[in-house]
């Protein structure tokens, strides 16, 4: 199934800050688009469960909290921080 993927402006915002802060803003971009690329094909399968709501998906550098809204088709990524592992 295809979902399309919206960061909400929290996530915007914390990508913003990871990038701007980053030793390879190159690095956490590349992450960023593997992301939404991850995400766009079948999302509720993507990463691992956290909650009845909640998955996690690690793609390193980074690691994001997300939703999948199987009824609309739509990824929501909601929060986005290191995963703790380099690139």
């Amino acid at each position: 199934m295809n979902y399309l993927v919206t960061w909400t402006r929290k996530a915007l915002a914390q990508l913003v800050d990871l990038v701007t802060s980053a030793t390879d803003p190159d690095a956490v971009d590349h992450a960023a688009t593997r992301i939404d690329e991850l995400l766009s094909n079948d999302a509720h399968l993507q990463g691992e469960e956290r909650s009845a709501e909640f998955r996690i998906l690690f793609a390193p550098p980074l690691a994001v909290l997300f939703v999948a809204d199987r009824a609309v088709g739509v990824a929501y990524v909601v929060a986005v921080g290191c995963s703790g592992t380099p690139g």
